[in-house]
């Protein structure tokens, strides 16, 4: 076997530190020429006190080196005594990319154990997905927008798995409503959640649920008693999570505040000191993605180049969204169709499949339809079940 052990006796020979050189195009430059030369003096770098963006290029260059004995070696010595996630990851590359050497994969695995590391986690299940060589599945083709009518949990499994490729709608407010009514704060978290089941189940992997929430307040029993302010976009981030989905983003809607109860009056009058509570002008849209072992680019490549794309709109450029609420005399709590516009238009594709499990009053299928798009609607509520139909045309299941 090759001495693989490193002569640090030369190391004060080497004019390695000129400071000039140590950038990260430099180190890119030793990590592009396969040389022992080059993966000793990478290794030298490496154990130098150089910034982490400089160390982190330094290990991703020796992974990229040919003497396998001294990659493993430096992996091995360093990756749980570095101090840096970033560099560990690194390590950790070159360990999935090297994994035929039993070295390697028994190396992988220690060092999932002991970091035990969602980001690592990730990293693997990427690897062995773009590894295998399982074919792509036929998935069945929705072709008519669809209204579903009764309870989402049990019109939900009529629709085949992965059939939708985006999810966007408001639950029901938590006894807020006269259309929601619960027996418990739990109970209404649970119920919700084996509607989330669903939507794991038929949407596309990879593709987005979007959840617009906001905390909710319920009326006090009586004067002696203190209402109960529910922090509705926290909890729904476990149960999303629980359901399968992995966080992206937090949108703001952002309303005037003109049109929000009043909350700040008694202070107002009185600056009391605790009595403080400010008008709530912000909606939560919770932007979740269903987890799956690919990156989005995936997805994106299964439409024709192109298709959806308007250089000449605007676009939001922030989280922020300042979007004026609508008003119906038909439903207490509407999508503004320029909120549905804007949600379809970023994360969704023409053609596309698109479900909203509490459609309400179905301005999320009226604004979908008109955008190329195929809405699948569900809903319980006759009422906003007969407003639905007069909207548009739909298949009944």
């Amino acid at each position: 076997m090759r001495d693989t052990l490193l002569d640090f006796s030369k190391i004060s020979q080497i004019n390695l530190f000129n400071e000039e050189k140590l950038s990260v195009s430099y180190i890119k430059e030793l990590g592009a020429k396969r040389s022992e030369e080059n993966l000793d003096k990478l290794i030298i770098l490496f154990a130098q006190d150089n910034p982490i963006d400089i160390r982190r290029e330094i290990v991703s260059s020796i992974g990229r080196q040919l003497n396998k004995d001294k990659i493993y070696n430096f992996i091995h010595n360093n990756v749980y005594s570095c101090g840096f996630m970033e560099l560990v990851y690194q390590m950790f590359r070159t360990c999935l990319y090297n994994n035929t050497d039993l070295r390697f994969l028994e190396l992988q695995q220690a060092i999932l154990k002991h970091f035990d590391n969602e980001v690592l986690d990730k990293m693997q299940r990427y690897y062995t997905y773009r590894q295998s060589k399982k074919s792509e599945k036929h998935l069945p083709k929705i072709v008519n927008p669809l209204l579903l009518k009764g309870d989402n949990v049990i019109t939900l499994p009529i629709l085949p798995e992965q059939s939708v490729q985006l999810i966007f709608s408001s639950p029901p407010y938590y006894n807020a409503r006269l259309y929601a009514d619960y027996k418990s704060y739990n109970d209404y978290l649970s119920k919700i959640f084996k509607t989330l089941e669903q939507c794991f189940r038929v949407l596309e992997d990879g593709r987005f649920i979007i959840i617009n929430v906001s905390p909710v307040i319920t009326k006090r029993p009586g004067r002696e008693f203190e209402s109960i302010r529910y922090p509705i976009h926290f909890d729904f981030h476990k149960i999303l999570e629980q359901a399968g989905f992995y966080f992206i983003d937090e949108i703001i809607w952002i309303k005037p505040e003109y049109s929000v109860p009043n909350r700040v009056g008694g202070y107002h009058q009185t600056r009391l000191p605790l009595s403080y509570k400010p008008n709530c002008i912000t909606e939560s849209l919770l932007v979740y993605r269903k987890a799956a072992d690919f990156l989005l680019d995936k997805n994106i490549k299964k439409y024709p180049s192109g298709l959806g794309i308007n250089k000449a709109e605007k676009y939001e450029s922030t989280n922020c969204w300042y979007i004026q609420p609508k008003a119906d005399k038909n439903h207490p709590a509407v999508f503004p169709e320029e909120l549905c516009e804007k949600v379809l238009t970023y994360y969704s594709f023409p053609g596309d499949v698109v479900l909203d499990p509490f459609a309400g009053s179905g301005t999320f299928g009226r604004v979908a339809t008109q955008m190329e798009r195929i809405p699948v609607l569900c809903e319980q509520n006759e009422k906003y079940i007969n407003i639905i139909q007069q909207g548009g045309h739909y298949d009944n299941l």
